[in-house]
């Protein structure tokens, strides 16, 4: 899986190395200022062994070498509960995270619990935290399947083509498609209606064809006919016969086989 980064679209976009340090001094910066305030932090008993809790997820008695906690609410849990919580919630793609206790609204954060969660799941977590603080207008990702990097828009002005910093291939930020050459954006989005429209087509031929349908001597409209005898009525008024396809005259005899 591609590890999402702010990173520039050519000139218009943030320069890479400052977008990645703008990142890095991002979450820096949100996790001091946390950790100032003192809102919540990690709590992890030691050298106590000889006393338990009952923990608020599994109420097992553990011991409160594993116990954790936060300053904030100081619901217990052990730490296996708490490493288990994370990891499914984060599986879920959940980015802000709670005390788990239903009825606490403490944010729980990667800071929190980086001394007993996996160093990957802290560095995907983080990454999720800086894309959700990104408006919406100001992300997309690189249109190349085996890329999908996330990139920044910082700027006001309409940029077109643009190369991904990461696979490093030419890319339209209007369209957020493979580069269209030698179209502009109106061309390409008229052509790519077109070419919808005749793959439909293509795809509803292959059906009609399929499936045998007739078409209406007079108008060319398909008909499908589910039940009953070969005389078709079609909505432009035509008789016509469902079998063989020709006008529909009183008394008609259809000589192909059905």
């Amino acid at each position: 899986m591609s590890q999402n980064y702010s990173l520039p679209l050519t000139s218009h976009f943030a320069n890479e190395t400052q977008s990645s340090r703008n990142r890095k001094s991002l979450l820096e910066d949100h996790g001091e200022e946390k950790k100032k305030q003192a809102t919540t932090r990690t709590i992890i008993c030691q050298g106590q062994s000889s006393k338990s809790f009952s923990c608020g997820i599994c109420f097992d008695s553990v011991t409160v070498s594993k116990m954790f906690t936060t300053s904030s609410c100081n619901h217990p849990f052990c730490t296996n509960c708490i490493s288990m919580y994370v990891d499914v919630q984060r599986k879920e793609n959940v980015v802000k995270l709670n005390c788990p206790n239903p009825d606490c609204s403490v944010e729980l954060k990667p800071e929190h619990v980086e001394s007993i969660i996996p160093k990957q799941v802290i560095v995907e977590w983080e990454s999720a935290i800086y894309e959700s603080s990104i408006a919406m207008m100001q992300k997309m990702y690189c249109p190349y399947e085996n890329c999908s990097l996330l990139l920044v828009n910082d700027e006001v002005e309409v940029v077109t083509s643009c190369e991904c910093p990461s696979c490093h291939r030419l890319f339209c930020a209007q369209c957020k498609v493979p580069w269209h050459t030698n179209m502009n954006c109106q061309e390409f989005q008229e052509w790519k209606d077109n070419q919808d429209e005749e793959q439909l087509e293509r795809k509803f031929l292959e059906l009609a064809n399929s499936e045998k349908w007739q078409r209406c001597p007079k108008c060319s409209m398909h008909v499908q006919r589910n039940g009953g005898c070969e005389h078709m009525r079609c909505r432009c008024g035509c008789n016509f016969c469902y079998n063989c396809g020709s006008d529909w005259i009183y008394g008609h005899t259809c000589n192909t086989p059905s």
